[in-house]
């Protein structure tokens, strides 16, 4: 397996990151693995002392003009030579035992699936557990199924959970920049709808949600627009009927919505949290109609929202 590291002006995640898979496996499954570096950062890092003890292949790269987020995992991914890839981002890091965890899942099932998904701990900046995202049982979601799953939850699959073979670049393509910070769902739509996922129900990594994803980041129109365009690709696979995938969007856009708007409840930044539950109020958004699964949370928030701006 190849663990690719794309990083970016995070040194002590990039060190957590490599620390993660060469301190917790055994010298013997050393040649299992190698990992590739590729770091976007402003200077180099000095991370030849990270590997004194390993003896796998390791290599770094670190570009002389900076590439940009997509095409810097793409350049990680073009380095790695495993049957199976592992994208871990220098601010999430592996759990002590989810190297091998993997390892022996791709040993044993690994003649049979080309996508697998693993269970994360979603931890804040300071490494706290806030809480656990874990697949309900250890099954095959063939390609309908899995689709159906994807785009119904806008949080399904976190990043370092997931595995897949490395020929799925070529047959499929690597990561689209046109996509944005949506290109990984545009990924994923990719993987499972051609080729389905096996979910392993044991936790492998840890999923860093940080302090500075509290801005409006993604959570504007224009990600909506983009959202749409992965709805529109998903209609040309014909797994889903249109009624089931307007529902799927509908479901999505919801849960989109309200964990961008919950981001910054919590943090009692009311004109940030009205901005963001504002599009609701879009008309690609209010032409999805109302989620059932959703509307209780969704009343719960205006009616947060409105205690807010009575309150000052």
């Amino acid at each position: 397996m190849s663990v690719c590291i794309p990083a970016y002006n995070r040194p002590q995640g990039l060190v957590a990151a490599v620390r993660s898979v060469v301190a917790a496996l055994p010298s013997e499954y050393h040649d299992q693995v190698n990992i590739i570096i590729t770091d976007d950062s402003t200077t180099p890092a000095a991370v030849a002392d990270l590997f004194a003890a390993w003896s796998g292949h390791w290599h770094y790269q670190h570009n002389t003009q900076r590439l940009g987020m997509v095409a810097n995992w793409n350049a990680s991914l073009a380095k790695a030579s495993g049957e199976f890839i592992l994208l871990l981002h220098d601010d999430d890091y592996l759990l002590p035992q989810g190297i091998t965890t993997i390892l022996e899942t791709l040993s044993k099932y690994g003649s049979q699936f080309d996508v697998f998904l693993f269970g994360v701990h979603l931890v804040n900046s300071h490494q706290r557990g806030l809480r656990r995202q874990m697949p309900r049982r250890q099954e095959w979601l063939p390609p309908t199924q899995a689709l159906r799953q994807l785009l119904r939850h806008s949080s399904f699959v976190r990043f370092p959970a997931l595995v897949w073979r490395r020929s799925l670049l070529n047959e499929i393509g690597y990561f689209d920049p046109a996509y944005g910070e949506a290109t990984d769902l545009y990924q994923w739509l990719r993987f499972f709808a051609q080729k389905g996922v096996y979910t392993v129900p044991r936790a492998t990594a840890a999923y860093t949600i940080h302090d500075q994803a509290l801005t409006m980041g993604m959570f504007h129109a224009q990600t909506l627009v983009t959202l749409g365009r992965i709805f529109a690709a998903a209609a040309d696979f014909s797994l889903l009927s249109a009624e089931e995938l307007r529902q799927c969007q509908c479901d999505f856009f919801h849960q989109f919505i309200l964990a961008g708007t919950w981001r910054f409840l919590r943090r009692r930044q009311w004109q940030q949290a009205q901005a963001v539950y504002r599009l609701f109020d879009l008309p690609e958004v209010m032409a999805l109609g109302r989620s059932r699964r959703w509307q209780a949370l969704r009343w719960l928030f205006a009616g947060w929202l409105w205690l807010g701006a009575r309150l000052g």
